[in-house]
């Protein structure tokens, strides 16, 4: 591949600025075994590279094929090759790998978005085979979808509101001169028939894409939310989190980072503190038993929210992972969510600020939720709270309301029976219950929740026919006709999310931003459909004494 030009697949990465006048080697990885090769004079090319010394193993499965027979077998080796050509041209430094030549990378030295920004700024948007996604919702979920042929972003379903994109895959533009592009975070991959003494040349051409927002015209969407993975950009705000913390009232949301089943929970504590378990994650315990001295991220990690399960299996998650922390900047918001700091636009926030602001707080009067304390069996005082189902049975009897918990109704759009809600009026007030506590993954679910439960409703006639089923013989006869047999008008519908632990005057402020985005989301597709779609809270309250 020296005087004529050869078709070659690469992979390429980008040097950060402040590493781009590096040595040579200080791109691999201080544990990397390689050989160095200088390129040739005649080329011209400032760059060198470097081979993984081979190893050879047997796979893990050679000693039971070996166990087979009585022969020897002396196919069974594994012997991959790699390397790493590093090229520097005056506006940039790349690195080019061959094989498994990434793993020789230290990646620190190498801009982490470069791969999907410059697939997307040389990308015909209308070609793409494949998208990889992070979905922000309960936990981030990851996804990959591939069409069956050349298409445009539309048909992926990609929600823009919660979706990261993580990676796609297509053909180039016109007058582009690549081809089978992929990116995915630091690596941008495509083919290119070119001669090596041309190599400078195509790394500037590359920085120039890298560098172009031509992929603002259709994926403006993708810098809503970014993940952030380098240290530089990580670093100023933990630095803002532990300073935080340290403060006498941080203000910090403690939850958990995955759904559970709340009905099973009986309490939380923290690591210094575990014996003194709350029915609600009671983040003075944490901040009060903190030596402030000797905080740190790593202490932050260390440090345990225990979760008591009446089955027995009591998980345990890491403090810094069930941090929530919102940080405002002049022109983006960072968020920690699930142990992972995310970049959000601010035009993003405002925009979803403004809709959480449509959504009326819900005319409908709702008891507090009860605590109290008991005594358990190990002596221990333990502060308890009102199960939802329990919460259900009492709101019903003192509000005239009809109980709806755990009364599934089978659908064919759904893998599993549903609820149709967990209150329901006379008046066609659909009531969807969560605890706070759950944080934001059962916010998520809870908005899930009646954003399918209503929309089913109103699509589906077997469900209503089954529905008002369930309503007349395990309910009362006296609301079958909430859910009318032949057609649902929506606009006479009322879809209440109802939130115990928290005051209707401040729950809104209070939702976690994904939370928020969740809810604005049910909200526009409701609203859309013709409902009303309503929001309510309730406080806490000790439990009377009988």
């Amino acid at each position: 591949m020296t005087d004529t030009a050869q078709y070659q697949h690469f992979n390429v990465f980008l040097a950060h600025e402040d590493h781009k006048s590096e040595p040579y080697h200080k791109y691999l990885k201080a544990s990397a075994n390689y050989e160095t090769y200088e390129l040739k004079s005649s080329l011209e090319v400032d760059g060198i590279l470097y081979v993984k010394v081979p190893k050879t193993s047997q796979p893990t499965w050679a000693k039971f094929a070996k166990s087979l027979t009585n022969s020897s077998i002396d196919e069974l080796q594994n012997n991959s090759s790699s390397a790493v050509l590093i090229i520097r041209a005056p506006k940039a430094t790349m690195a080019v790998t061959f094989g498994y030549g990434r793993h020789l990378l230290d990646m620190e030295c190498f801009v982490t978005d470069f791969g999907i920004k410059t697939a997307l700024n040389t990308l015909n948007h209308d070609t793409l085979r494949s998208v990889d996604v992070i979905t922000l919702d309960e936990q981030g979920v990851q996804k990959k979808s591939q069409a069956s042929r050349s298409s445009n972003v539309g048909v992926f379903g990609i929600d823009i509101s919660k979706d990261l994109l993580r990676g796609v895959t297509g053909s180039s533009k016109a007058g582009v001169g690549l081809f089978n592009i992929s990116g995915s975070g630091t690596t941008f991959s495509f083919g290119k028939k070119i001669k090596v003494k041309d190599m400078p040349a195509l790394v500037e051409r590359i920085y120039s894409y890298y560098q172009s927002n031509d992929y603002k015209d259709s994926f403006a969407w993708v810098d809503n939310i970014r993940r952030l993975e380098e240290k530089k950009d990580i670093e100023p705000l933990n630095k803002k989190l532990i300073d935080e913390i340290s403060k006498t009232n941080p203000n910090i949301v403690i939850s958990i980072p995955e759904m559970l089943d709340w009905d099973t929970i009986t309490g939380f504590s923290f690591t210094r503190t575990k014996r003194n378990i709350k029915p609600t994650i009671d983040s003075s315990d944490y901040y009060s038993s903190l030596d402030k001295d000797n905080l740190s991220i790593d202490s932050l990690k260390r440090d345990r929210l225990f979760v008591f399960d009446s089955s027995d299996e009591d998980p345990e998650y890491k403090l810094y992972d069930c941090l929530y922390f919102e940080i405002k900047g002049s022109e983006k918001t960072y968020i920690l969510f699930s142990g992972t700091w995310y970049e959000i636009a601010d035009s993003f926030v405002e925009t979803i600020n403004k809709l959480l602001a449509e959504i009326d707080i819900t005319s409908l009067e709702f008891p507090e939720v009860y605590t109290w304390q008991e005594t358990s069996g190990k002596g221990k005082v333990v502060e308890k709270i009102e199960t939802e189902g329990d919460y259900n049975e009492r709101a019903a009897l003192e509000k005239n309301y009809y109980v709806l918990d755990k009364k599934l109704v089978k659908s064919s759009r759904t893998t599993t029976s549903i609820e149709l809600c967990d209150l329901l009026t006379k008046d066609q007030q659909f009531i969807h219950v969560k605890h706070r506590k759950g944080g934001s993954a059962g916010l998520s679910h809870l908005f899930a929740q009646g954003n399918v439960a209503a929309e089913i409703m109103l699509g589906d006639r077997k469900f209503r026919v089954a529905a008002r089923s369930v309503i007349r013989n395990k309910v009362s006869k006296d609301i079958v006709e909430t859910v009318p047999l032949e057609k649902l008008d929506s606009t006479k519908v009322e879809i209440v999310f109802l939130i115990l632990g928290e005051n209707s005057s401040t729950l809104k402020g209070n939702l976690p931003f994904f939370s928020k985005v969740n809810l604005t989301k049910a909200y526009e597709n409701l609203r859309q459909k013709g409902f009303k779609v309503t929001i309510g809270g309730v406080d806490k309250v000790v439990k009377p004494m009988p």
